[in-house]
């Protein structure tokens, strides 16, 4: 079955199609009225473009509904329109009261309204449509399946983890409670930080001064001497025979646990660190590559790889991630079964994790990876756990509700750090959509309502969110050139979507952005000359990019949105999910952001994705070794 969306959904679909919603008698043709017999070709609006549709009538049926044409975002809205889900649902149903994909409202409601548009070319009146009913019996008893490895989400993780234990010969399912793949992690927009890699050493090394800055805040935090005392010792050593690109794993850690205000659990940041370049090197051989290697708010050097179109520019990772993992794993013998919301993780009399009950399915396993995500999108308990969030959007799929934190919890498993809780500093308010934080790296600055930069704009997310909400209105606009457009198809698409407004000058720029002139003009010359002298006397900036100074400018609005939830299930190196007395449960292993402890009191960008990759195969393999 399709997963249904909210009485909201609903009430967008009924906009197009004013289809009746009453019941009617099983059969394949319409209750009232024939065709035309013919195609016709209808059109609407999604996410990203035109969604162009062809619907093929004969008689008295709908006998063929096609896509044509699509431009919606990769692995979100693009994903939702492939195959034949949609266009079946309208033949099955001969209506077009039909269910649309959760996750991607926008793209199923145009879906719908360009059918209806196709029918009304035909002289149909929608509204005559009666939905058949019949088809599969939902209420069927649930389908008992075996495996060595069941995982509960198809996320980054649990992709990831599902490729691993069955390149390790294990027989693998994933249950995903949504329609399509993806959790968060197709909705990553930024990269994986990875350090010592050969992407970095392709890099210039200009990021001195970034180095001593991270190298000075570390001693506000006595713990971790030591491993800044490793850092210098790196660091003077690379300036005593300067080769290649200077980063380290400990300069990983270092930053992100700098980052995480030194909460963090030491040994798993450890581990993330560790895995980040071997996982690089994995990804490559599952057809991933993260050639573009960049700067990002936390980090001390270039340490974020983003993956590049055929153009030489900078893509989205999650929806260039997604769909070659989730390949990867059909490749491998994987089984994946959507609209399959997990319960429940089942156990033996012993404690020992044996399988999970879904909807419609029992899955007995050997050892069982929980890849459900965080609890972004629950904002009620968002709230309850951080009340000073109350009234924030979320840039969470709508699925990432806490689920699998419930689940394990009610088996015994320990959490940890659960009311750190990270909202991101540039979120569109009107979508929730996220704006990469890539951009800044990339040489973007954000300005107030006055026309004034406020802050160091690659500092840490926390830090930035902060400083944004103390503006005028809680808001800011970011700023990139036509130079940065030419290199990003990221903001191609924000420009696509509506997101930014433009000017052909500094002084037209400010006009449309409704903001002093004069301070804009001083701000865009004061930021290029500070580019061009490498040095951000206002905020101390040390991340430099290009000069903004390419017309057309362009700007977008956007404030705090919530993101990631850095609190979950409590988890050691080896991806097993501890008790609160630190024993683990047998059988049971997380990966990805519904486990806690990695990312301290704030995450830094780039470490979700690497924590996906590299605990997604920890998890993997530890539940294969498991299974032995």
């Amino acid at each position: 079955m399709m997963k249904r969306f909210s009485a909201l959904f609903l009430a967008m679909v009924m906009m197009f199609t004013l289809a009746a919603c009453s019941g009617g008698p099983g059969g394949n043709t319409p209750a009232a009225g024939k065709f035309t017999p013919g195609t016709y070709e209808g059109a609407a609006e999604g996410f990203h473009g035109t969604v162009k549709v062809a619907v093929t009538l004969s008689v008295d049926k709908i006998e063929k509904v096609e896509i044509l044409e699509q431009s919606e975002t990769e692995g979100i809205g693009a994903a939702a329109l492939a195959g034949d889900k949609l266009p079946q649902s309208v033949v099955d149903s001969q209506s077009v009261a039909i269910d649309g994909v959760a996750g991607a409202t926008v793209t199923s409601t145009a879906f719908i309204a360009a059918v209806t548009a196709a029918l009304e070319k035909a002289g149909v009146d929608v509204a005559t449509l009666t939905p058949v009913v019949g088809g599969a019996d939902e209420t069927a008893g649930d389908q008992t399946l075996e495996c060595d490895v069941v995982i509960v989400g198809a996320g980054g993780a649990g992709l990831t983890a599902a490729i691993t234990a069955a390149q390790a010969g294990k027989s693998v399912i994933i249950l995903e409670k949504m329609s399509m793949a993806g959790g968060n992690s197709v909705r990553s927009t930024g990269g994986m930080n990875a350090a010592k890699t050969p992407e970095q050493d392709a890099n210039e090394f200009n990021e001195s001064a970034s180095v001593e800055k991270t190298l000075e805040a570390a001693a506000a935090y006595p713990d971790l001497a030591d491993l800044a005392a490793a850092v210098q010792q790196q660091y003077d050593d690379y300036k005593a025979n300067p080769i290649g690109y200077f980063d380290s794993v400990e300069l990983f850690m270092l930053d992100t646990l700098i980052g995480g205000k030194d909460i963090n659990d030491n040994d798993l940041v450890k581990a993330l660190a560790d895995g980040s370049a071997p996982a690089i090197e994995w990804l490559k051989t599952v057809g991933a590559d993260l050639t573009s290697v960049g700067s990002f708010g936390g980090a001390s050097v270039k340490r974020i790889h983003r993956p590049l179109n055929a153009e030489g520019k900078v893509v989205s990772v999650g929806s260039y991630l997604v769909p070659i993992l989730e390949q990867a794993a059909v490749d491998n013998q994987v089984q994946i079964i959507y609209d399959a919301p997990v319960t429940e993780i089942l156990t033996d009399a012993s404690g020992t994790a044996v399988g999970v009950k879904a909807e419609g399915y029992t899955v007995n396993a050997k050892a069982v990876v929980i890849a459900s995500g965080g609890f972004g999108a629950n904002l009620d308990m968002v709230a309850e756990l951080n009340p000073n969030l109350k009234g924030f959007v979320t840039t969470n799929a709508p699925g990432i509700t806490g689920d699998g934190i419930k689940m394990a919890e009610a088996v015994g498993a320990a959490t940890v750090d659960m009311n750190q809780i990270q909202i991101h500093p540039t979120v569109e308010q009107k979508t929730s959509a996220l704006i990469t934080e890539g951009l800044r790296g990339d040489g973007a600055i954000l300005v107030n309502a006055e026309g004034l930069r406020f802050t160091d704009e690659v500092g840490t997310r926390d830090a930035v969110s902060a400083a944004e909400l103390t503006q005028t209105g809680g808001y800011a606009w970011l700023i990139v050139d036509q130079a940065m457009v030419d290199a990003s198809s990221v903001i191609a698409g924000y420009i696509k979507a509506g997101y930014t407004v433009q000017g052909d000058t500094y002084e037209t720029l400010a006009a449309v952005m409704e903001v002093p002139v004069d301070a804009l003009v001083s701000t865009m010359e004061t930021w290029n000359a500070s580019v061009a002298a490498k040095k951000d006397d206002a905020f101390g900036r040390t991340s430099f990019a290009n000069p903004l100074d390419t017309a057309p400018f362009y700007a977008i609005k956007i404030a705090p949105g919530v993101h990631h939830t850095m609190g979950g299930l409590k988890i050691d190196t080896s991806a097993q999910v501890l008790k609160a007395d630190g024993t683990a449960i047998p059988g049971l292993f997380a990966a990805g952001e519904v486990t806690g402890g990695i990312h301290g009191a704030n995450r830094l960008g780039g470490n979700a994705v690497a924590d996906f990759i590299v605990f997604g195969r920890i998890s993997g393999q530890s539940a294969a070794d498991y299974v032995k």
